[in-house]
C-alpha cells in the first residue's frame, strides 16, 4: 500500500525570487521570525485569514489517487472516524478546531550514520501547534529514541511494505531520502503518535483527532551556519557541556559550538536535556532573527542555507503562519517534552513514553475541557 495521499517531496522552486526562498529558511529556522520577515518583504497581511493553514493537501491527492484507474494504487485503510469530543480521566474534552500544526525536523546527514544506519534520521522532532484564534504557539518536542509504530517505505513507489515499532526518528530513514518520502513517512508516523493510535499495552476507546500535514525540515549541518550567519546566538547553559561551557556560563553559540550544544546527549543530560536545549536554542535564535531587517537576513541567511532547506508549505500557507506569528510573543510559547523512560529493547537502548501523561499533555494542547 502507498502512504495515503503523499506527493514526493521537492525543495523549493524558482530561483529567482530569493524572497521567498527566504520565508522558508525562516520557517526552518523558526517559524515566528517569518512573519517579521514576510510583514516587512510584502507589507500584505491586511487580514486575519487563515484558512489556507487547514487544506490538508493529502485530501486532494486522495481523490486523484481513486479516480486514478492505473493498477496498483492501492489506499490503506482509513483510521476510524473520530469524535470531537471524548471522554478521559471522568472529564469530557473537545477538540480545539483552531489549532494547525508544523512538524519541524533536524535531519542529522553525518556520513557515518548514513553508513551504519541504512539512511539519515530526524534528530530534533518538533511539532509546533499554533492555535489561529488566540494566536498561541506551543513546540512539543518528541524523544529521538521514542520507541513507537511506523512505517517501512518502497522508495520506488512510495507503498507500504510493512509496519513495525523501531525509534521514531528512524521514520524518516524509512522513507527512502528526502527526495523520496522521508518527510511524508515521519508525518505519518508523528500523526500516529499524537492521535495515540501506535500500538498500546492498554488500547484506548478512542483516538485523538490530530492531523501532521505540513512539514519543514533542516539538515542539521545548517545549524551552526545560521547561528554564526547572524552572529551567534547567545544562551546560559544549565549543565556543563563539553566544548561548549560550564553550567551557568553565557555563550555566544557559533560554529562547531553551535553543533554541540543541539547535538550532544552524551555527559550532557541525554535526549530529554538535548530535547529542552534544542527549543531553547529555537527560541533564543528567533529572538535573534526578529531583531535583524529583512534585507539583513536576506543577505545573511539566503547563500547559506537554501541547500539545507526542505518544506511542502505553500506561498500561502506562510503568509497566513506569517499573519498569525507575528502576533506571537517569542517568551510566551510553551516548550513541552513527551516524558519517557529508558528501557533496552532487542539490544537497543529506546525511550518508553509514559502513556497517561502523554495523553494528558495532547489532551490540554489540542482540546478544551468541557462541563
Amino acid at each position: 500500500m502507498e502512504i495515503r495521499g503523499y506527493e514526493e517531496t521537492q525543495q523549493p522552486k524558482n530561483k529567482n525570487h530569493k524572497a521567498l526562498k527566504i520565508l522558508l529558511i525562516a520557517f526552518c529556522v523558526l517559524i515566528v521570525a517569518t512573519g517579521v520577515s514576510v510583514y516587512i518583504l510584502y507589507g500584505i497581511l491586511t487580514d486575519d485569514g487563515s484558512g489556507s493553514l487547514f487544506l490538508d493537501p493529502r485530501e486532494e491527492n486522495i481523490a486523484q489517487a481513486a479516480s486514478n484507474e492505473q493498477e496498483g494504487i492501492v489506499l490503506p485503510n482509513e483510521p476510524e472516524e473520530n469524535s470531537n469530543c471524548i471522554e478521559y480521566n471522568g472529564k469530557k474534552y473537545e477538540k480545539n478546531e483552531n489549532i494547525v500544526n508544523l512538524l519541524f525536523l533536524g535531519i542529522d546527514t553525518d556520513t557515518e550514520r548514513k553508513v551504519k544506519m541504512m539512511g539519515y534520521r530526524s534528530d530534533m522532532l518538533m511539532v509546533c501547534a499554533v492555535d489561529t484564534k488566540t494566536n498561541k504557539a506551543t513546540l512539543i518536542s518528541i524523544p529521538r529514541d521514542t520507541y513507537t509504530t511506523m512505517y517501512w517505505i518502497d522508495e520506488n513507489n512510495g507503498e507500504i511494505e510493512k509496519t513495525g515499532r523501531d525509534k521514531i526518528n528512524a521514520a524518516y530513514s524509512y522513507g527512502g531520502g528526502a527526495t523520496k518520502y522521508s518527510y511524508q513517512n515521519a508525518m505519518a508516523c508523528v500523526e500516529m503518535f499524537l492521535e495515540r493510535r501506535c500500538e498500546l499495552e492498554d488500547s484506548l476507546d478512542f483516538t485523538l483527532d490530530v492531523p501532521v500535514y505540513l512539514y519543514a525540515g533542516i539538515d542539521m549541518d545548517g545549524i551552526p551556519k545560521v547561528a554564526s550567519s547572524v552572529g551567534g546566538v547567545e544562551v546560559t547553559l544549565e549543565r556543563g557541556i563539553s566544548g561548549v561551557g560550564s553550567k551557568g556560563q553565557t555563550v555566544l553559540l557559533k560554529y562547531s559550538n553551535a553543533e554541540l550544544y543541539v547535538r550532544t546527549r552524551h555527559g550532557a543530560g541525554g535526549d530529554l536535556d538535548r530535547a529542552r536545549r534544542q527549543q531553547k536554542f529555537m527560541l533564543a535564535l528567533a529572538k535573534t532573527i526578529k531583531d535583524m531587517g529583512a534585507a539583513d537576513i536576506i543577505l545573511n541567511l539566503y547563500d547559506d542555507l537554501q541547500k539545507y532547506v526542505w518544506t511542502n508549505l505553500s506561498t500561502n500557507q506562510m503568509v497566513d503562519f506569517a499573519k498569525i506569528l507575528m502576533k506571537t510573543d517569542i517568551d510566551s510559547i510553551e516548550n513541552i517534552t513527551v516524558p519517557t523512560t529508558g528501557k533496552t529493547i532487542h539490544g537497543s537502548n529506546v525511550q518508553i513514553h509514559d502513556e497517561e501523561a502523554t495523553l494528558q499533555l495532547l489532551l490540554d494542547v489540542y482540546y478544551n475541557e468541557v462541563s
